[in-house]
């Protein structure tokens, strides 16, 4: 595994699920986490969780990415508390099972306003610190980005619009040495989010048949990926989206 004693990990929508599996794999790494999320109680308990069991400091922010001023808010905690950020891991989001006749204007915004509008939200504040610090990006995206799946259209829509912001702050960043990459999990056993495309153990079996390593990906499937990004040692990967779907997609 390797070794990130002595800096700082980041993680919007750190709270459960995906996010709070790679928080916990930084951490485990050596790295002090910040555990960023709306959900105030989630958060709290996942941070001092984190800092019991992995003896790293963890700290919990409440924020919501969709509002620019929390962000800003984000990064002075951070600063305060840790006085520098190495990693900043893009995973918060919204996802509702809407087709075009079905979803509201207002879950439209939204899912844009929390998936889209804040990954510019989170990156704006610490721009200037990744200029001199040459760390790391990674955006937590989704596989539907390519396959139009996902249950509704915002969603889908959000996550390509994502992979084509970190493509451009790929070439903005690149130069300076810091590394920006995305990742498209597909069918990974998160818990509610997966549960809101197949609600039954029969979808379940039914999807499983359709992936070649026939089995659901985990949080720690891209808790693992997202640490190999992170590490500078693999610092020719640039600008790239790894999709994570056990060859569901070729299938």
């Amino acid at each position: 595994m390797s070794n990130f004693t002595g800096k700082v990990a980041l993680v919007t929508g750190a709270a459960h699920g995906i996010g709070k599996a790679i928080a916990e794999k930084f951490a485990k790494a050596g790295a002090n986490t910040v555990i960023v999320d709306f959900n105030y109680e989630l958060g709290t308990e996942t941070a001092e969780q984190i800092t019991r069991d992995y003896q790293q400091q963890s700290l919990f922010i409440q924020a919501d990415v969709s509002n620019a001023k929390d962000m800003e808010k984000v990064r002075e905690e951070t600063f305060k508390q840790f006085g520098r950020i190495d990693i900043l891991v893009l995973n918060a989001g919204v996802a509702f099972a809407n087709k075009v006749n079905d979803i509201s204007y207002e879950e439209w915004q939204k899912t844009l306003d929390i998936n889209l509008s804040g990954l510019f939200n989170t990156v704006k504040p610490f721009y200037n610190d990744f200029l001199t610090n040459k760390g790391s990006i990674v955006y937590i995206s989704s596989g539907s980005a390519l396959s139009g799946t996902g249950g509704g259209v915002s969603y889908p829509a959000s996550k390509a619009g994502g992979e084509g912001l970190m493509r451009g702050l790929a070439k903005e960043l690149g130069p300076k040495g810091v590394n920006v990459n995305s990742i498209a999990p597909r069918l990974i056993d998160s818990g509610k989010m997966m549960r809101v495309n197949y609600p039954t153990q029969e979808s379940l079996d039914a999807v499983l048949e359709k992936i070649p390593v026939r089995r659901l990906g985990t949080v720690e499937d891209v808790a693992n990926l997202t640490l190999f990004l992170a590490d500078k040692d693999n610092s020719y990967i640039q600008g790239q989206t790894i999709l994570l779907d056990g060859g569901r997609t070729i299938a």
